[in-house]
């Protein structure tokens, strides 16, 4: 934004350009026109209850496109959504819905990663939206991690970072930007950071030597944003408790000026828990352009948004900030708009045409048959096949792939099997565990479906007590972790996602593999 621009603007205007806000409907209405006429947002950020349909989705993003152009806000407009593929996946209703992350990381193919990107990347520019809150950047390092697990690329930085790289060259050659997440690491953790203030206890120096470097790929890869995550790091006395979200240490010395980063950094939802429950709104607005953050994410309550922007107001106003920080930012916003014109002129998108195939195919290559001691795939006609499903739960605000059911008897059956399905809680007790064996007495074989058994090791129980008296195919559809503790007499098949091509694929790997 050129300075003559900026100095146009009114103090509550630019406060307001620092803030990516949501809105609470399926299509723009008056009332949220009216309200971005008085607080003219620097982006609107889309979740599921802004869906309903593809024609809906459409006619919001223009809505909201053909109403920031009157306004004169820049274009195109910065609408974003995370849109990662696997268990965080919010076009799947009528888009192909593409695998996890992680399921991704099994290919050990950056070029899977690069696939990946442009795939969703194109769904995206067909939609009109210029800007994607993904890739997920964060090394898987602690299994118990609540809110990342398959979001990851992996437990090795060094692939997390290939792979991190190759899907920002997918989306920017789809025309789409890109926001790599949640700096400086989120995967060591063991809290959820939509619900509490995680705490992590390494060192700088142990940041450095892993979850920093796919970070570090990212800005050679020229990614157009960073967003911080709400952590809390107590062993780096520099950032003074405060979470890296909101910590000057962080963001200015460790990010800008140690990492060299230039472009726009973001704030992680400021409503979630981790900073909604610790921090007064205005606090918070003024403590994160402090600590150098271009946008602050605040994507639910208007009451709370307006409570932000008008903290930042104040502290301007009674000089706790220059004016002058506020323009900086609004320079590197305007820079990213830039980028988001020119990734669109130069767009090369898959076309639509061809997404179920390719999805279909990517989907196919991320399966992994782990082991078949037994010999028992491929799956035969004539025996008799039990199937144990687990009832999926949201384990994470950023997961919505506990919606529907994993649908892979009907798959089976056409495929001429003989099929028998038992429905079984997430973390099954002795008397489920007892009704599903006594259930499965018939079969010759037992499938069994897992969902993170290494936390919920009901599941484990249940696949050491089906093992001791029938065959065993396990096959991992979430953190492949389960692998490690499932009886090792079973076969064994990674899937790391709950996908319908997840599941076509698992079928059809069931019934065609050869070892």
């Amino acid at each position: 934004m050129k300075q003559t621009a900026i100095s146009a603007l009114t103090l509550e205007q630019k406060a307001a350009r620092l803030c990516v806000a949501g809105l609470p409907v399926l299509r723009m209405d008056s009332e949220f026109e009216e309200r971005l006429l008085r607080q003219p947002f620097g982006g609107i950020g889309l979740f599921p209850h802004n869906i309903e349909d593809e024609e809906q989705l459409r006619e919001l993003v223009g809505g909201i496109m053909d109403s920031t152009h009157k306004q004169g806000l820049p274009a195109p407009y910065m609408i974003s959504i995370d849109e990662e593929g696997g268990s965080l996946s919010n076009l799947k209703r009528f888009f192909p819905q593409l695998p996890s992350n992680r399921a991704v990381g099994l290919t050990m193919d950056p070029g899977a990663a690069y696939q990946q990107g442009k795939l969703i990347g194109s769904q995206l520019s067909a939609l009109g939206i210029p800007m994607d809150w993904a890739p997920v950047l964060d090394v898987n390092t602690n299994i118990a991690n609540p809110v990342v697990g398959i979001r990851s690329f992996g437990e090795e930085p060094a692939q997390v970072a290939e792979f991190g790289a190759a899907y920002i060259r997918g989306m920017h050659d789809a025309g789409v930007a890109v926001t790599c997440k949640h700096f400086p690491g989120h995967g060591q953790v063991d809290g959820d950071s939509h619900i509490e203030l995680p705490f992590c206890g390494l060192t700088l120096e142990e940041l450095r030597r892993g979850p920093l470097l796919p970070f570090k790929a990212a800005i050679s890869a020229d990614t157009d944003v960073i967003m911080m995550a709400h952590i809390v790091f107590p062993s780096i006395l520099e950032a003074e408790d405060l979470p890296a979200s909101l910590s000057p240490f962080f963001i200015t010395r460790l990010l800008r000026e140690e990492m060299g980063y230039e472009g726009v950094i973001c704030t992680d939802d400021v409503e979630m828990g981790a900073i909604r429950n610790t921090y007064e709104p205005e606090f918070i607005g003024e403590m994160a352009i402090k600590a150098g953050n271009d946008l602050i994410l605040m994507c639910h309550t208007p009451d709370f948004q307006t409570r932000v922007i008008q903290g930042i107001v104040n502290a301007v106003s009674e000089g706790r900030i220059p004016e002058s920080k506020l323009n900086e930012s609004l320079v590197r916003i305007e820079r990213l708009h830039e980028r988001m014109r020119f990734y669109r002129h130069e767009a090369s998108p898959i076309p639509q045409a061809e997404w179920e195939i390719q999805t279909a195919g990517l989907t196919r290559r991320t399966l992994m048959l782990e082991s078949d001691p037994q010999k028992l795939l491929p799956l035969q006609r004539g025996k008799r096949y039990g199937l144990l499903l687990p009832q999926p739960e949201r384990l994470t605000m950023a997961d919505n792939s506990h919606t529907g059911v994993i649908q892979l008897k009907m798959r089976l059956e056409s495929r001429g099997l003989e099929v028998s399905e038992v429905v079984i809680p997430s973390n099954p007790d002795p008397e489920d565990i007892a009704y599903a064996i006594a259930r499965m007495e018939d079969c010759d074989v037992v499938i069994q479906l897992t969902l993170n058994a290494h936390i919920f090791i009901g599941q484990l129980a249940l696949a050491e007590a089906v093992a001791k008296s029938k065959p065993l195919i396990a096959a991992v559809l979430r953190n492949p972790y389960d692998a490690q503790r499932l009886p090792k007499t079973a076969a064994q098949i990674l899937v790391c996602s709950t996908s319908e091509y997840s599941l076509e694929a698992l079928a059809d790997l069931l019934t065609e593999c050869t070892e």
